[in-house]
């Protein structure tokens, strides 16, 4: 019975790609199999110079893992706005799960009895105009490919400042702008790692704020992962 009822909507309100518009015949991934293909040549040396940039603001994190490219006014663009302002829930996870594939298949997990995989948090004046936060449910389609190993948690980290759009600043004016924006609680178990998990990393001042405030209570190895890096 729900079945039909989506299928009835569907056929009311069709789902259509993300960036160009078209119908979809399948809504999964928020893309046509055009834009899909797209896609792929905004992956190649993301996680290489994410990783540099946040060696070059002497973060904590120890490396940095990205999906593909953020393309300013392309497929990526259009893909995490939809994801972020247009209840992307289920998009979310569907990445999450291929970005989960992804850190499976690079070894990030070989060797791990325990993984936390800690959601960039959501200040909740901005999390109650959302309605919710897409790298919570980036981190459950990343859990649901790592498996029994990986816990998502929200508990531990929250966004205890609210901070303006920070679209136009560099990495100093964001850096300067969210400190003491992040308090880390104590962590459920002794995982072995943490992978931090965010939609977009642009100047990485908040990863690098967020890993800060983990340190007080873990001091193993810290990683952090999104769907996109804006080089």
């Amino acid at each position: 019975m729900f079945q039909w009822i989506k299928d009835s909507i569907n056929l009311v309100i069709p789902h259509t790609c993300a960036s160009c518009h078209v119908i979809l015949a399948r809504p999964d991934a928020g893309l046509c199999i055009h834009c899909l293909n797209r896609i792929q040549a905004l992956v190649k040396g993301c996680d290489h110079e994410l990783t540099q940039r946040l060696g070059k603001h002497k973060s904590q994190v120890r490396r940095g893992y990205a999906l593909m490219y953020f393309e300013q006014h392309g497929v990526s663009q259009h893909l995490i706005h939809k994801i972020k302002y247009h209840n992307g829930e289920h998009l979310a996870t569907y990445w999450g799960r291929y970005l989960g594939t992804i850190l499976q298949n690079l070894g990030v997990y070989n060797d791990v009895k325990s993984c936390l995989l800690i959601p960039v948090p959501m200040h909740k004046r901005r999390a109650r105009r959302r309605g919710y936060n897409p790298p919570l449910h980036i981190a459950y389609g990343i859990q649901e490919v790592l498996g029994d190993r990986a816990l998502v948690c929200n508990s531990v980290l929250s966004r205890v400042q609210h901070s303006k759009s920070q679209t136009s600043a560099d990495f100093n004016q964001r850096y300067q702008r969210l400190t003491g924006s992040f308090q880390a609680y104590p962590l459920p178990g002794k995982p072995d790692i943490i992978i931090l998990v965010d939609d977009v990393i642009t100047s990485t001042s908040t990863i690098v704020h967020c890993a800060e405030a983990l340190r007080s209570v873990f001091s193993k190895d810290i990683y952090a992962t999104a769907l996109a890096f804006a080089a």
